[in-house]
């Protein structure tokens, strides 16, 4: 897999392999305060989008293995009584959604999005 070109990778070796200037430790510390910044929103954006793509696979994952138990116990290949079927449905798929919307928020939160 190729990996994209990165315009914050761009931003930082540009920013890095500036001529150093004489600057007072004040300009310095906030220099290296940006840089830092820099590199942990590049991280923040790799892993945003790693963990999109698992949470969007295991939903992916999910959905089939619903819809084969429906399908097999449509086909009379299952023999589960309804009442369990509805309650592996319903409870699973009820923990499965509020397991996707909480791993969402915590990933994408707007309030420390950087």
């Amino acid at each position: 897999m190729a990996t994209e070109p990165n315009p914050l990778n761009a931003l930082i070796n540009q920013v890095t392999s500036t001529p150093p200037l004489q600057s007072s430790n004040e300009e310095r510390m906030f220099y290296e305060k940006h840089l830092s910044d820099l590199a942990n929103s590049n991280q923040n954006m790799l892993e945003r989008k790693k963990y999109a793509e698992y949470i969007f696979s295991f939903t992916c994952i999910w959905c089939i293995c619903i819809f084969s138990i429906l399908i097999l116990k449509g086909l009379g290949k299952l023999a589960l009584s309804d009442t369990i079927i509805i309650t592996l449905i319903g409870s699973t798929t009820l923990n499965i959604l509020v397991f996707f919307t909480l791993v969402t928020k915590y990933l994408f939160n707007s309030e420390k999005s950087t």
